[in-house]
């Protein structure tokens, strides 16, 4: 006893009789009595703490694994099947069951021009000694963008950048020997309406407009462009502005060239259009604009007849801004983009290439099943953990489970399998009677209908075959067995997991915090017992210590008592 350490000759007086091990062998005796019962039931009550947990986390997975099945949830859930390679499909869930058939005519495009060819992306294209404007444009918007004296092919490509107008601008490297960088521009955008729109005014044009509007051949310049005997008006819409200008009666070739050249081609305001010429070649009035974007001529009236003669062929146009056609079971649909999400409200459909395809939008059976099957595996797994918990051994009570004598938690896996086994669906089948005479009948659908048995061990089996057959026949029916609010087998099971183990006031929480209580009472019924044990044990070593002290006076006494008498004795 480390604390009387001081009495170091305790037991020399009474030989032995008042020492330490007498002390250390009531002291035991004591804490046998008073401290280890506590110490058992403390130890039996961290094991049932440690259970408990260990049996709620696998009654959380439990419930994860077919938690989709309350309100029918994963009843909802599509599968987007899709027979063809022209579009693909995604599906909300909820979406009805259908068929939908797509018969993809053209993709919706961007615009795509390619500058002439350049010598570097260095090369200059803007010499004109000053500061210029451009107008670039994109659908319904455009902005003016101002190019400094000098400016070359790569800072052209990075102003148009820097405007953020919805336009990509890059160079490439074509690898030819003669001039192998151009300037690529690319809409953002699909769709017919979102054209690329520009006009270079002074600066090199870079060629992005090939396209040569011609008229009707003629034999010379002296020929008339207007004998209708009336003033005519010859038009050009850019970009939806409008240049107009009139033609007297009796107008030749030459007058029409001269008057585009001049400027005469001009607005409501009176601006004339920039970066077009006109000349006389080859029979034909040819002319060239800058401009790229929606141009149309109106010449009605004239002998020109322009938009029959011009090729409209642009080879620096890559690609042409158009709208996707399709046809949705047979119905024609056009529209600016190949992402096509207005049609059913949760069907997205993207169209991939042209070609027919049909989409099979069903119920997703495969996630059904395999929950399903999730439960069946997760039911056969706490029904062996709580058997293994709540098991009684006669013969070999240490093997006995630690909630032997939980009612609680012996009746979990009873109170499932009843919730299962008891719960059914209504199904209304066609009979006849022995008189040929068809009627309906209600019918019961319980658990074995879908597949469910249960074996004398009081584990699971489940069919999957006719668990199949009964998804597949009766999905409405089957979506009641399991997700109806107030009935479905799963639906109830859920609401009982959450009443056994969600909240405070759950009942797998309350027995927990019973359990914390016993360990804080046992804890301190064996801490205060410990106390008057130790303060017990530490007053009777006191206590042996004095008795020590006095019978060892006593012996000296009697010993010099002896001595006197001898010593009388020996004297006579």
């Amino acid at each position: 006893m480390a604390d009387l350490g001081t009495l170091s000759s305790l037991g020399a007086g009474s030989g032995g009789v008042l020492s330490y091990d007498v002390i250390d062998k009531l002291k035991k005796a004591d804490e046998a009595t008073m401290i280890d019962p506590f110490k058992m039931r403390l130890d039996k009550t961290h094991q049932k703490e440690t259970a408990l947990n260990d049996l709620i986390t696998q009654i959380s997975l439990f419930k994860s694994s077919f938690s989709d099945f309350k309100h029918g949830d994963i009843f909802q859930e599509r599968l987007a099947d899709v027979n063809g390679s022209s579009v693909s499909a995604t599906v909300d869930p909820g979406v009805k069951v259908q068929d939908i058939k797509m018969d993809v005519k053209q993709l919706a495009q961007n615009d795509i021009y390619q500058s002439k060819g350049y010598d570097d992306k260095d090369s200059k294209i803007n010499d004109t000694g000053d500061d210029q404007t451009i107008k670039i444009g994109y659908g319904d918007d455009s902005k003016e963008l101002t190019i400094k004296d000098g400016a070359t092919l790569e800072d052209l490509r990075d102003i148009i950048n820097d405007a953020d107008i919805g336009i990509t601008a890059s160079i490439i490297d074509t690898g030819s020997d003669d001039k192998p960088y151009k300037l690529v521009l690319k809409g953002n955008k699909t769709g017919k309406d979102n054209i690329i729109k520009l006009d270079f005014g002074n600066i090199d044009d870079l060629n992005f407009n090939k396209t040569v509007y011609q008229s009707k051949k003629y034999d010379a310049d002296t020929d008339k462009v207007n004998d209708s005997g009336d003033v005519q008006t010859f038009k050009i819409k850019v970009n939806g502005t409008e240049f107009k200008m009139d033609l007297d009666d009796g107008a030749t070739v030459k007058d029409m060239v001269d008057k585009i050249n001049n400027g005469d081609l001009q607005d409501d305001d009176g601006n004339s259009l920039a970066g077009i010429s006109a000349e006389f070649d080859d029979g034909h009035i040819k002319i060239h604009l800058t401009d790229i974007g929606d141009i149309s001529i109106s010449d009605d009236d004239l002998t020109t007849n322009m938009n029959d003669e011009t090729d409209f062929t642009n080879d620096n146009r890559v690609q042409t801004a158009q709208n996707s056609e399709f046809k949705y079971n047979g119905v024609d649909v056009e529209r600016d983009t190949n992402k096509i999400d207005d049609l059913i409200t949760g069907v997205v459909m993207n169209l991939n290439t042209d070609g027919e395809s049909t989409i099979h939008i069903k119920q997703n059976q495969d996630k059904i099943k395999e929950e399903t099957k999730a439960f069946v595996d997760g039911y056969n797994s706490l029904v062996s953990k709580i058997q293994e918990l709540t098991k009684f051994d006669k013969d070999h009570r240490s093997a006995s489970g630690v909630f032997q004598n939980e009612s609680d938690i012996k009746k979990i896996t009873s109170d499932l399998s009843n919730m299962l086994f008891s719960s059914f669906a209504t199904m209304s089948v066609e009979k006849e009677d022995k008189n040929g005479s068809k009627y309906d009948q209600i019918v019961n659908l319980n658990a074995s209908d879908f597949g469910f048995t249960m074996n004398r061990t009081g584990f699971l089996n489940f069919d999957e075959s006719k668990f199949d057959q009964m998804l597949n026949s009766h999905p409405e029916e089957t979506e009641k067995f399991f997700s109806d609010e107030d009935n479905g087998a799963f639906s109830k099971a859920l609401n009982y997991i959450d009443k056994l183990t969600k909240g405070s006031n759950s009942t797998l929480e309350l027995l927990n915090q019973q359990y914390k209580n016993q360990e804080k009472s046992f804890e301190t019924t064996i801490e205060d017992s410990q106390k008057r044990i130790d303060a017990k044990y530490q007053t009777m070593a006191m206590q042996f210590a004095s008795y020590d002290e006095m019978i060892n006076s006593f012996n000296v006494q009697s010993q010099s008592l002896q001595q006197a008498i001898d010593a009388m004795i020996n004297a006579k």
